[in-house]
């Protein structure tokens, strides 16, 4: 999705991937992940996530990237977060305690400044086109380079009712895009209700994945 159609999303109020609870396989499968309280964990294409509230409450320091400065501040006014803004090149940098998101092209954050461990991509991945894909698993270990563990969620349905995101992405896609770097464990697969706009394409069941990404 391009950026001007994905500000768009915010600016009309079409957010229907947005979830009002954290989701349950964030709860189920974080704890197959080696990060303890204090780690940082990246959070590519957020929005107002309130996973990114679980992972807070676990301790651990959340950092997010995100387009649209709609999503940005309608997350720490909605979670009730004192915070500071700065610029940063390009970028501007909402922070509040153990908290922060870079608001901006997540495409155009520099080399090697993300100093995370682990990643939390629930729907970074899925929201992009297939010609993006590859461009964003390279730039993601590029900004990124220590990473050693993701936690990655994808969906999977019949392309041809495939309009808009989320996108379809089978775990043949996940180790084509990752397989150089990464270990894949998929970890879980389960059949789940499609949204209603994913239900008016003609969709009945969608599939999602759980992935445990481990460094090689």
């Amino acid at each position: 999705m391009d950026d001007i159609n994905w500000r768009s999303h915010w600016e009309n109020n079409n957010i229907g991937f947005h979830l009002d609870q954290t989701n349950p396989m964030l709860v189920k499968h974080w704890p197959k992940i080696r990060a303890v309280p204090k780690d940082m964990v990246f959070v590519p294409l957020c929005g107002k996530s309130l996973d990114m509230i679980e992972l807070h409450r676990q301790g651990h320091f959340v950092l997010g990237s995100e387009l649209s400065e709609i999503a940005v501040e309608a997350f720490f006014t909605e979670q009730n977060l004192n915070h500071s803004k700065h610029e940063a090149g390009e970028h501007e940098y909402w922070s509040s305690e153990r908290m922060a998101i870079i608001q901006g092209d997540f495409f155009t954050l520099a080399e090697e400044s993300i100093p995370a461990r682990f990643v939390y991509d629930r729907a970074a991945l899925v929201a992009l086109p297939p010609d993006m894909q590859e461009a964003y698993v390279e730039h993601l270990l590029r900004i990124a380079p220590d990473i050693e563990q993701i936690l990655l969620v994808t969906v999977e349905y019949d392309d041809v009712a495939a309009a808009a995101p989320p996108f379809s992405i089978p775990p043949d896609r996940v180790k084509a895009l990752y397989g150089e770097y990464f270990e894949i464990d998929l970890i879980e697969t389960r059949d789940t209700k499609p949204s209603p706009r994913k239900q008016a394409q003609g969709l009945k069941v969608i599939t999602e994945h759980v992935f445990k990404l481990d460094r090689k």
